[in-house]
């Protein structure tokens, strides 16, 4: 049975005396929306005086009304009849109906339950937002401490051992006082001193790993039962009794704590970007370490310990529509042993990350993403050649799928993974970008794939609340040799005139909203390439200047 019939309508009306009756075709089912609108066809095409139009529209919709209703009728009618035929569709059509009314009609739909890591971090954006704020940060601040002096007896504990076999292996080789040692034996010697290292460093590993374990139950634990405590009428004994008891376990500052904080290079703009809709943006220009973002620096108040002011900033904005970003230049390595993918999981490894994975963890995830990534990217690719490939070649193009895929295994330049943390100064979250020695060069275009990619990462901030943006303006975190004055200029120029482009660009995404872009320089830039820089950034974007009225106060005591 088709969908639409045709059915034919008879309207009577009077005409100059006289009886007419008009007789059109009619589609049904004919939407209620386009009566009005055929009626007034109707009229026009058939010369029918404008008394009738109001009679006519009632009789018209009665008709369509009726005869869909027959309509549906016969259709739902044929329909039970085939169905009612075989059993089996029966019983697939209940399923399907009834999997469409739990997923779409919210009356039948299953109440979700929430997670514990979704009352976790309700709960704890309710409490670091009120008076138990300054508590909160002091016990993840203490925390960081046991942590660090245990970080720091691991390294003692390995520094040592490191020392012990060196001087093993020196008597070893030192054949002229009487020891004589053979190949096979200082290959057994160092064996076994790669296996005690390995010993004791997976001994303090799984220590650390407990520590932060406990850790992270018991703030959990804690943070839990002090949201419970204010939720009852009084809200006092147990509440109070738990923020004090945390309040006063801050410990003394060493002598070498009580140091002065690192002053660094900074300067701040308010710029408008877009033509019409104009939007004003924060620009700042940093001269520091880029672990310097991440890090946790001594701050003393009255000879005690108390967390850095940056972080009392950070915690604040951890669930909510203002997080801070970092891109990290990094190799197409997913591991963190070298460079400054050690240093930084360093960093990380100082404090217990209470929200979120490990950076180890969170690397390994990333790993099972890349490789069923590759995979899909493989069988794409097999399946899209596979008709092409004949009998002859088959062997070597099996050969070049093999080295495509075993190309695909390590990330691109222009790839890029994020990492989330709560445990950082600065910054929740930091978007690793691969890139190589090609960013040295100083005839980079704005199409090389590292910048395109930190268009992606901005698109990717005014999508995800990230109004916070740190960028490596040189895209480097170290001053080297061919990074000449001429070098850093034009490599400043390309960059200021790319993200510009950019974050107009990222209107689009609804970026009306303001944000903050920090271009970060390496240590090592002077003072006077620093104001260069500075002097650059005026000139490529419209900077917001105040309007000055002057005003002549004899003017005004003449008048």
């Amino acid at each position: 049975m088709s969908a639409t019939v045709k059915k034919d309508f008879e309207f009577v009306f009077s005409s100059k005396e006289q009886k007419s009756k008009l007789t059109v075709p009619i589609t049904i089912p004919l939407s209620q929306t386009r009566i009005k609108e055929f009626v007034g066809r109707l009229v026009t095409a058939h010369d029918l005086p404008c008394y009738v139009e109001e009679d006519l529209r009632k009789q018209l919709q009665t008709f369509v009304t009726k005869e869909s209703s027959r309509l549906f009728d016969e259709h739902a009618e044929e329909v039970m009849a085939k169905v009612t035929k075989d059993a089996k569709q029966v019983d697939d059509l209940v399923v399907k109906w009834t999997k469409a009314y739990n997923q779409e009609v919210k009356t039948y739909a299953k109440t979700e339950e929430v997670s514990q890591e979704q009352r976790f971090s309700e709960v704890y954006h309710s409490l670091i937002h009120s008076p138990a704020l300054d508590t909160l940060l002091n016990l993840e601040h203490t925390y960081s401490l046991t942590v660090e002096d245990l970080i720091h007896q691991r390294d003692k504990d390995l520094e040592h051992l490191e020392e012990r076999q060196g001087k093993d292996m020196q008597q070893a080789l030192n054949t002229g006082k009487g020891n004589t040692y053979t190949d096979e034996q200082i290959s057994q010697l160092a064996q076994r001193h790669f296996d005690n290292a390995q010993l004791i460093e997976s001994k303090w590993t799984s220590e650390l790993n407990n520590l932060k374990e406990i850790q992270k139950r018991e703030f959990r634990e804690w943070i839990i039962k002090v949201h419970e405590d204010t939720q009852t009428p009084a809200k006092s004994p147990s509440y109070i009794g738990r923020v004090r008891a945390m309040s006063n376990t801050l410990p003394e500052a060493e002598e070498e704590e009580r140091t002065s904080a690192i002053t660094r290079l900074e300067e701040s703009f308010t710029v408008h970007l877009g033509a019409q809709m104009k939007t004003t943006h924060n620009l700042r220009l940093l001269c520091t370490d880029v672990l310097d973002l991440c890090r946790h620096k001594t701050h003393t108040v009255g000879g005690l310990v108390i967390p850095q002011p940056q972080r009392l900033q950070t915690a604040m904005s951890l669930y909510s529509n203002n997080l801070c970003g970092l891109i990290l230049m990094v190799d197409n390595r997913l591991n963190s042993y070298t460079g400054i993918k050690r240093d930084f999981s360093k960093v990380c490894e100082q404090s217990t990350d209470f929200h979120f994975p490990s950076l180890d963890q969170q690397f390994s995830n990333v790993d099972k993403e890349i490789a069923k990534f590759n995979e899909l990217k493989a069988q794409k690719k097999m399946s899209e050649e596979g008709d092409k490939i004949s009998i002859k070649s088959s062997s070597s193009s099996s050969s070049g799928d093999t080295q495509l895929q075993d190309k695909g295994n390590k990330i691109q330049v222009g790839d890029f993974y994020i990492t989330k943390h709560s445990n950082l100064s600065e910054v929740h979250t930091v978007f690793h970008l691969v890139m190589d020695d090609s960013t040295r060069s100083i005839d980079i275009s704005s199409r090389h794939p590292v910048i395109l990619s930190i268009r992606n990462i901005i698109k990717l901030c005014f999508r995800s609340d990230i109004t916070t943006l740190t960028i490596p303006l040189l895209l480097s975190h170290e001053m080297s040799e061919e990074m000449t004055i001429q070098w850093c200029q034009r490599r400043a120029e390309l960059m200021f005139k790319c993200v510009k482009g950019f974050m107009m660009e990222m209107v689009t995404y609804g970026g009306q909203n303001s944000r903050t872009i920090q271009f970060l320089v390496p240590c090592g830039l002077s003072e006077e390439m620093f104001a260069s820089i500075s002097n650059l950034l005026t000139t490529i974007f419209r900077l917001s200047n105040p309007v000055v009225v002057k005003s002549s106060q004899a003017s005004h005591v003449g008048r």
